[in-house]
């Protein structure tokens, strides 16, 4: 069984090592509120524009802080190269979190061309001023997500993570992939082993998991402080139940049938239509499509989830899909 501990990020305490990552275009309320549900301690707002922030007016700012106070612990990610707008940043969403996350890991190319995200890749030493500017601006845990470096002739995991550390974050996230890698390829589970072995504040692994063996393995191998799953919980947040299982108390639970992911997807529905402030019905419909994932006859069931163009008629569609063979 994987080592038990007291999982802590700076004063904050959490239940269980297993958290979800900043998935844009993902990570709505209804989605965090359920992978908190099934099991993570700690969920991830999608990444926030700190300028975009500081600059919108009432309506935009409200529509970038859809939380609420049954997803806690909440880590909320900003972005940005200002430390001033960073900093002025924070009084917008500290009421709402119990982390503040710092993006210096998306690959996007419009993000890059901005010299923001995984840009500092290449420019570690930039993210000193960010970091410190932030941290000594709030009382709360600040962490920062990093990759390995630009490509596989440059990994400075290592340096930048000390930077992270000496700059005050209180914990670091390590996508184990380059920037160049996007997400290609296969983490580099090394790379966050030794970051581990380098740094005295937490570390979370990012990177490659798919499944609770896959969390378990990231732990033991890397001892890491705790596992970050992403695209392997994009409809499946049921994937933290067997992580949580598995890790705390060392039972392997099986997947779910398909008549299970047709509940589970169906509870998604009921606490999206609860929950989300907006509704979008398009955002629906493709959580709905993720949820076929795992499923008998999942490319058939997508395609019919696909045409949905209600809400009423995605539930019909789900409760007839489902109850087919496949």
């Amino acid at each position: 069984m994987t080592r038990l501990k007291d999982v802590r990020i700076a004063k904050l305490r959490l239940n269980n090592p297993l958290c979800l990552a900043p998935l844009l275009g993902v990570n709505c309320i209804a989605f965090r509120l359920m992978c908190h549900d099934y099991g993570a301690a700690l969920v991830f707002s999608p990444m926030i524009h700190s300028a975009g922030l500081v600059k919108a007016d009432d309506a935009g700012r409200a529509s970038m802080l859809e939380f609420v106070k049954e997803e806690r612990p909440l880590a909320i990610q900003l972005i940005g190269r200002d430390p001033q707008v960073m900093v002025e940043s924070l009084q917008y969403i500290e009421p709402f979190c119990d982390t503040v996350d710092l993006n210096f890991g998306c690959p996007d190319k419009d993000i890059l061309g901005q010299k923001m995200g995984a840009y500092f890749s290449k420019h570690p030493e930039q993210m000193t001023r960010v970091i410190s500017a932030v941290a000594g601006a709030t009382d709360k845990p600040v962490t920062a997500k990093i990759r390995i470096g630009w490509d596989s002739q440059s990994l400075n995991h290592v340096a930048a993570a000390k930077i992270v550390e000496d700059a005050g974050a209180a914990a670091v996230v390590v996508h184990g992939r380059t920037t160049k890698q996007g997400y290609s390829g296969r983490a580099n589970w090394t790379a966050i082993r030794q970051v581990k072995e380098k740094v005295n504040i937490p570390v979370i692994g990012n990177g490659d998991i798919w499944s609770a063996d896959d969390a378990k393995r990231m732990l033991d191998t890397t001892k890491c402080d705790m596992a970050m799953a992403g695209r392997g919980a994009m409809g499946n947040p049921y994937l933290f139940r067997q992580c949580v299982s598995l890790i705390m108390e060392g039972k392997a639970l099986p997947d779910q049938t398909t008549e299970q992911k047709r509940e589970m997807l169906l509870e998604f529905i009921r606490l999206y239509g609860k929950v989300q402030p907006v509704k979008r019905f398009t955002e629906l419909r493709q959580h709905a499509m993720w949820f076929c994932t795992g499923a008998k006859g999942a490319a058939s069931k997508r395609l019919e989830i696909s045409r949905a163009g209600s809400k009423e008629e995605l539930v019909r569609i789900v409760k007839k899909e489902f109850s087919l063979k496949g």
